[in-house]
């Protein structure tokens, strides 16, 4: 011990005054710990478990979006093939129309063409009617004269 007391004052290392440092040492420790350290931990603490708790309802509101994009997509298809369904049936239901009045269109157009013919029909034989005394008539004259230049 001798020794560690010359070493002590060799160096010039009061022991009263570095037992006094070491009190004071762990005096702030244990202060800063219990009024600096441990509220500034719960405060990171508090703050991890809100960021926890964040990404939680994060995941939580991805997944709801997930599902009503599925639920959206799901019904996408369903008016998509309705409209489709839709479309299909009026295109034939236009065609089938469009058959429909050419069909008739043909008929009107085939009855008007008989129709015009056999009025055509009947002009000409009340033409040839009308005509038939007027023809007798000049071929009297043309075969009188015929006979009256030969005679």
């Amino acid at each position: 011990m001798d020794i560690l007391k010359e070493l002590a004052k060799a160096l010039g290392v009061n022991p009263v005054v570095v037992l006094i440092q070491m009190a004071g040492f762990w005096l702030l420790y244990f202060l800063l710990r219990n009024l600096l350290w441990k509220p500034v931990g719960d405060v990171i603490d508090g703050r991890a478990g809100d960021w926890k708790r964040s990404e939680g309802e994060i995941g939580a509101a991805k997944e709801k979006r997930e599902a009503l994009e599925a639920d959206y997509s799901a019904r996408m298809a369903v008016v998509e093939r309705q409209a489709y369904e839709k479309l299909t049936g009026l295109v034939r239901t236009g065609i089938e129309e469009r058959a429909a009045r050419l069909v008739k269109a043909q008929e009107d157009a085939s009855r008007s063409v008989g129709e015009a013919q056999a009025a055509i029909r009947g002009e000409r034989d009340q033409a040839l009617r009308d005509a038939g005394p007027q023809v007798e008539a000049l071929s009297r004259d043309a075969a009188a004269r015929a006979l009256g230049a030969r005679g």
